[in-house]
C-alpha cells in the first residue's frame, strides 16, 4: 500500500458493463471477454497484456444499477471503436495496493485500504473513478490465491 502521484491524463478504451451491484462480476466476465476478442479494432494500445477495470465513484450504498468499465489504455486517444466508449483519468493523488489472491476476495483489498487511509489521515476523494490493474499474473477464471492486481483509489488528506 503506498500513496502516489499520477501526473498526467490517461485515456482508456473499452467495453461499459452495466447491473445491479449484486449481478456485476457475470456482466464484467463478458464485457471483458468481448474486450479481448475486439482488441484488434482498438487503436494506440499501450500495452495489450494489460486491461482495466474502471469505476465511477457511484458504488458505496449503491441499490441501483453501476457502471464498469473494462479497458486498454491508449496513447494518443484515436476513433473510438462502435459500442466502445472512452475515459480520461485525470491527474490526482491515488492510493496504490498490491493485491495478491482470489478475484472474490477483492473486496477485502478495498477494506484494507479503506482502514489504512482511516489510520494515516486520508480519505477517498469521491470525483475520480477507481481503477484495477490486470496483467498476465491476474487470472480471472481461476479464482485463486496466484491472481495479482493493482487497485488505484482515488484520495485526499483530511481537513
Amino acid at each position: 500500500m503506498e500513496i502516489v502521484d499520477i501526473p498526467k491524463i490517461t485515456s482508456y478504451v473499452g467495453i461499459r458493463a452495466s447491473e445491479y451491484f449484486s449481478n456485476l462480476g457475470q456482466s464484467i466476465n463478458y464485457s471483458f471477454k468481448e474486450l479481448i476478442n475486439r482488441q484488434d479494432e482498438i487503436k494506440n494500445i499501450v500495452n495489450p497484456s494489460v486491461t482495466f477495470g474502471v469505476s465511477p465513484p457511484n458504488y458505496k450504498g449503491n441499490k441501483g444499477r453501476v457502471d464498469f468499465y473494462c479497458c486498454y489504455e491508449v496513447s494518443p486517444i484515436a476513433n473510438v471503436p462502435h459500442g466502445m466508449m472512452h475515459i480520461h483519468i485525470l491527474p490526482r493523488t491515488y492510493s496504490k495496493t498490491y493485491y495478491k489472491g482470489p478475484i472474490s476476495k477483492t473486496e477485502t483489498a478495498y477494506d484494507y485500504t479503506s482502514n489504512w487511509l482511516k489510520e494515516n489521515g486520508y480519505t477517498y476523494d469521491e470525483v475520480e473513478h477507481y481503477f484495477e490493474r490486470y496483467d498476465e499474473r491476474t487470472i480471472v477464471s481461476h479464482d485463486d490465491e496466484a491472481n495479482e492486481l493493482i487497485i488505484y483509489c482515488p484520495v485526499k488528506k483530511k481537513e
